[in-house]
This record gives structure tokens, C-alpha cells and sequence, in this order.
């Protein structure tokens, strides 16, 4: 299962393009991802004010070509607008809800297992937990999961620890049709291996087909062609060098909207010449 994390490109204004929007979701569609996540991490949610926020998340619904799924991130640091983001995504007709870990305000494990039950218990949305504690600051541990999972509409989770023994857990003592996302690239064939589901993933904005084929076949060899890829997409904070590699691409994503900024001379060359050399495999007959 692949699901693009899906970038927001801007007009020349700093405004959503949206028609570039549309053709992302087209050329996704088409290179067979499972589904996007509309306005996650790499989409800059935090950015966007609740005005853009709403009119993008209804432009997704609109706009996604048929048996695209989508998923919604949802979440943020404050209950109240955390259960009003998560109820009108569904009331759109979103698929999936994913809600972060709540941000800055640090808490205990028994403060995220109450947190998730009141979103869970206010919405009927399918709510898919993230867990990305280099962002959050705090790292919802596998035995909070479990007490989660046995919530009905808490169906999955995006796991960004990067640990390998946390998923080992989370697959071990959560029910069979709970999902388990990789929410590294650079860990999602690892992660299957252990049981995983798939990926959440930042590197098929860029070469979704691969990403695709990585995961079908579950291949080191693809693996390893795009694991360069992965982690120059992360010399700097995300989003800002998958924006580049969007433009090497042929992708139009406007201006850097602060507080990310353009990334520097050697990230640019550095993405850039891992762009080239997967594009020079990928034409070789």
C-alpha cells in the first residue's frame, strides 16, 4: 500500500495553485498509488490558514480522479479544532483521517491515550494515529497503540519513530486489519518485512511509480536505487527539498512560504544529481 504525502504547490502570488494541484492528483492517480494524504507534514498544513485549509481539502474531494483514496490530516495541538477538522474531513468524504500526536504541549502516554479516545469517541471518522515524534517532541509508545487499537475508528497508524522494534510490537498486538504505515521512506521495506502494510511516503511526490513497484514487489533493488533519494529528501527539514525535487521534475511549486525557505547551493546539488541518476535508470531500455 502506497500513499503519497502529497506536496502543495503555490502560484507565483504564494497562493494554492490549483490547477497544478489537480495534476498532481491526475499523475498520482496514474502512477498507481493506493491513495494521497491532502495537507499532512509535507503539504504544510500548519501553513495554511483555515480558510485555505477548507477550500483544499474540498478541492481534493472534487478534483481526485476515480478509485484515488484519500486521507486527511486532521490533527493539531487543540482537541476542539482537532475534532472539528477530523468531522468535516469525513463530512467531505474522505476515506481516512490522520491525526498527529499533539505538538509542543508535551504529555504523558496516558494523556495521548485519552486524547485519540475523545477525538475517536466525538467523530465517527477512521482515524489513522501519527506518530512522528522528531516533530512532536513526545513518542507514542506501542503499548498506547494497542489500548488504542482496540478503539473501533482507530484503524491505523503512520509510524515516523523509525524504529523497528516499535513496529515489531505494533504488529504483534494490534488486530490483523489494523494498519501500519511507514511514515519513512528509508524504512518502508524494513518495516514490511515486519508486517508492516506500507508507506506514507514523501519520495513518491517525486517517482511515485517506483515507489510503487518497491512495495509490490518488495524490492531491494529498487530499494537501494531510491534509498539516495530518500535520505537527501531529508537534508533538510521536509518539505523544503521535496519542493526542489518537484521542480527538477517538471512540476511547478511556487515560491517557499515561511517559514521554510529555498534549501542551499548543496542540498540543491545534492538532490539534484540523485534526481538525474534515478531518471537515467529509469530511461536505460
Amino acid at each position: 500500500m502506497v500513499w503519497t504525502a502529497l506536496v502543495t504547490p503555490y502560484d507565483d502570488d504564494g497562493r494554492i495553485n490549483y490547477d497544478e494541484y489537480a495534476r498532481l492528483l491526475e499523475d498520482q492517480h496514474r502512477a498507481g498509488v493506493d491513495g494521497v494524504l491532502v495537507l499532512g507534514t509535507t503539504g504544510e498544513a500548519p501553513s495554511l490558514s483555515d480558510e485555505e485549509k477548507l477550500s483544499l481539502y474540498e478541492f481534493a474531494v472534487r478534483n481526485a480522479p476515480k478509485g484515488l483514496r484519500l486521507m486527511a490530516g486532521s490533527g493539531t495541538n487543540n482537541l476542539e479544532k482537532t475534532v472539528r477538522w477530523t468531522a468535516k474531513v469525513m463530512e467531505l468524504g474522505y476515506e481516512f483521517a490522520l491525526v498527529v500526536v499533539p505538538y509542543y504541549l508535551k504529555t504523558s502516554q496516558e494523556g495521548l491515550y485519552r486524547y485519540f479516545k475523545a477525538v475517536a469517541e466525538e467523530t465517527d471518522a477512521k482515524i489513522i494515529l501519527y506518530n512522528v515524534p522528531g516533530r512532536t517532541g513526545t513518542n507514542m509508545l506501542p503499548r498506547t497503540v494497542m489500548r488504542l487499537a482496540e478503539l473501533p475508528n482507530i484503524v491505523g497508524i503512520k509510524e515516523a519513530s523509525g524504529s523497528d522494534d516499535a513496529v515489531s510490537e505494533i504488529v504483534a498486538g494490534t488486530p490483523e486489519d489494523f494498519l501500519v504505515l511507514s511514515g519513512d521512506d528509508s524504512k518502508t521495506l524494513p518495516f514490511l518485512a515486519l508486517g508492516a502494510d506500507g508507506v506514507i511516503s514523501v519520495a513518491s511526490n517525486v517517482f511515485p511509480s517506483l515507489v510503487v513497484r518497491m512495495v509490490k514487489e518488495r524490492s531491494r533493488e529498487i530499494h537501494h536505487l531510491l534509498y539516495p533519494l530518500f535520505k537527501a529528501l531529508f537534508l533538510e527539514p521536509n518539505p523544503i527539498p521535496v519542493r526542489y525535487a518537484m521542480e527538477l521534475v517538471g512540476y511547478r511549486m511556487g515560491p517557499y512560504r515561511l517559514p521554510l525557505v529555498e534549501p542551499t547551493e548543496e542540498t540543491k546539488r545534492t538532490v539534484s544529481e540523485v534526481v538525474s541518476r534515478i531518471r537515467e535508470v529509469m530511461e536505460r531500455p
